[in-house]
């Protein structure tokens, strides 16, 4: 499994390449543009990530902007939507309209509340098909 963390809080991306350890492969990203730019190589390498886990909140461009833009690359390289990156977004905000969003626009697989713990993390890839646990 091939994962894109995106975070601009440094113990943020720690904790979750922490829990994803000997799990995935796991590339950080400290903003929504450096995340555009790994999606958009691996997709060319033909690596694309399975599951990208975005902060909500970031500068510059939010963890929303990000995932429009890694669906913009997706669509320009033909990536068929069961072959899309599940997205999970992970955030501190424990609000009603940002879950919401989050979930039923249609792009995001899942949400987790800062800081995640690893079960939990693990029940969300379990649940998006993309762990098994036997």
């Amino acid at each position: 499994m091939r994962v894109l963390v995106v975070d601009d809080d440094p113990a943020s991306r720690h904790v979750l390449s922490a829990h994803l350890s000997g799990l995935a492969e796991t590339v950080l990203c400290e903003s929504g543009l450096e995340a555009v730019e790994n999606a958009t190589r691996a997709i060319e390498a033909g690596t694309p990530f399975d599951v990208v886990f975005l902060d909500i909140i970031m500068p510059h461009m939010d963890g929303h902007e990000t995932l429009v833009r890694l669906r913009e690359v997706e669509d320009r390289a033909g990536v068929p939507p069961e072959q899309r990156m599940r997205a999970v977004m992970v955030t501190s905000m424990d609000d009603e309209t940002n879950t919401m969003t989050a979930l039923f626009d249609g792009q995001v697989a899942a949400y987790l509340i800062k800081p995640p713990n690893r079960s939990e993390l693990l029940e969300k890839l379990v649940t998006l098909g993309l762990l098994s646990l036997e």
